[in-house]
């Protein structure tokens, strides 16, 4: 029983010990042996992100500007102006350029990936790849925040139909 537990315990503190960023050999030989496989999953990666940030910038763009924008104005102009949907477009407006900021972020780390030596530098790529996987979390933030902010449209120009009824 107490051999067992030491040998549990010296595996756990094996990995403890690993500095920040370190591969396993497992990681570093599966990096080496598959690189050219990686590197192309990685260029489909950026071609259909590429692609889903075309279509979204365009989408939340025409929502601001065709929808939004537009309801506020009129709103204006009849005296009706409501502080919260123009609070909701100044937040979409901005978290539309964070979402353009960061993605170009995104695309520039994984332009920088691609291009690395992952059989010569394996533990340089793993990190990286965790790096740009970080970016890639903060557009999928920026994602998520840009349809909370249309659900709220939503809701409300809901109650001032309700309120102008």
């Amino acid at each position: 029983m107490k051999k067992k537990l030491f040998a549990i315990v010296v595996f756990v503190m094996s990995f403890v010990a690993l500095p920040v960023g370190a591969i396993s050999e497992g990681q570093e030989s599966a990096i080496k042996n598959h690189c050219d496989t990686i590197r192309d999953s990685l260029r489909k990666v950026q071609r259909d992100d590429s692609r889903t940030r075309v279509y979204l910038g365009g989408y939340y763009e025409n929502i601001l500007t065709g929808y939004m924008m537009p309801l506020n104005v009129k709103l204006v102009e009849n005296n009706m102006s409501s502080v919260s949907l123009v609070e909701n477009q100044n937040n979409f407006a901005t978290t539309k350029g964070d979402f353009v900021a960061n993605f170009v972020n995104y695309q520039k780390g994984l332009e920088e990936l691609i291009a690395m030596d992952c059989k010569n530098e394996p533990d340089k790529f793993y990190e990286k790849l965790t790096s740009v996987r970080k970016k890639r979390k903060v557009v999928e933030q920026n994602v998520k925040k840009m349809k909370e902010l249309m659900t709220e449209q939503v809701k409300l120009v809901e109650e001032l139909r309700k309120e102008v009824q």
